[in-house]
């Protein structure tokens, strides 16, 4: 009896050997359609076209009454790129230490072959506004993070701007 059990055994982990295997051949066959290398060289300014809704979240330095401490900081609004001449247009309602803002700016923007680009305007203030962007999902997504200089009134913010 113990023998027909251990060849009942063995057939069952000989029935699961393919099975294993198919599953790890699919999911190895999928990672180029995930991995954020598989287009590596081949984006350009035209990955980013077009009307996304931006969302971001972050840290202001003092908000609307210039305190010494953090305040939080949250924005919604609409962006449109254009390829043809590298700029943009955003239109954002920010949220900083409780206050509401309405902010239209237009700035510039590049990209380059690895998918990684930067977006320069001059904010209310007049200072210089610097973003990291990165092309995620074959631009259907940007992600980006503030990269404004030491000493700016942004501690830290990042966000997703989604393609419409």
């Amino acid at each position: 009896m113990k023998n027909k059990l251990r060849n009942l055994n063995t057939s069952k982990n000989r029935m699961r050997v393919p099975l294993l295997l198919a599953l790890a051949t699919s999911i190895i066959g999928l990672a180029p359609a995930f991995s954020t290398s598989a287009r590596a060289g081949s984006f350009s300014i035209n990955d980013v076209s077009g009307n996304y809704v931006w969302h971001g979240q972050g840290w202001d330095l003092g908000g609307t009454n210039n305190k010494p401490e953090s305040v939080p900081l949250s924005a919604v609004g609409l962006i449109t790129y254009n390829p043809a001449t590298g700029t943009f247009h955003v239109d954002l309602i920010l949220r900083s230490d409780g206050t509401n803002f309405h902010n239209l700016r237009d700035g510039t923007y590049a990209v380059d072959a690895t998918g990684h680009g930067t977006m320069t305007w001059l904010s209310g203030s007049g200072n210089m506004k610097q973003f990291y962007i990165y092309i995620v999902k074959g631009g259907a997504e940007l992600k980006w993070i503030d990269t404004d200089p030491p000493g700016t009134i942004e501690l830290s913010t990042v966000g997703t701007m989604t393609k419409q």
